[in-house]
């Protein structure tokens, strides 16, 4: 299961950051239209649900399953998408979501080419 989750990290956290490197400008355009819909307390919301996974695979580190890289992996990505969320609904203004388009485009890119270092290696 391990393998297919660092897997499955790889893939989503690539193409999560490759869209936001490639089209920035458009990505925040996007997203600033879908905040437009939603409710600041819907965006806390969603960004509290992503805390609380990354705090259960924290949790899950320390238990029965030991040190284990994907459960580090599933914490790493679930705070990465908290921050995301929190940023977003603090800082709504299109230059600031193109900003934020490019540092968490690098980041998840980040995050996707260590998981297949370290999914290369499983």
């Amino acid at each position: 299961m391990a393998k297919y989750y660092i897997w499955f990290v790889v893939v989503v956290a690539g193409m999560a950051g490759a869209i936001r490197l490639l089209m920035p400008r458009r990505f925040a355009e996007l997203q600033l239209q879908r905040m437009d819909k939603t409710s600041p307390a819907g965006s806390l919301a969603r960004s509290l649900l992503f805390v609380a996974v990354g705090i259960l695979f924290g949790s899950l580190y320390f238990t029965s399953f030991g040190h284990q890289t994907w459960v580090a992996i599933g914490a790493i990505f679930s705070f990465l998408s908290a921050g995301e969320a929190v940023l977003q609904t603090q800082f709504r203004g299109l230059d600031a979501l193109i900003y934020q388009s490019r540092l968490l485009g690098i980041l998840y890119l980040g995050l996707a080419a260590g998981s297949y270092v370290i999914a290369s290696r499983l």
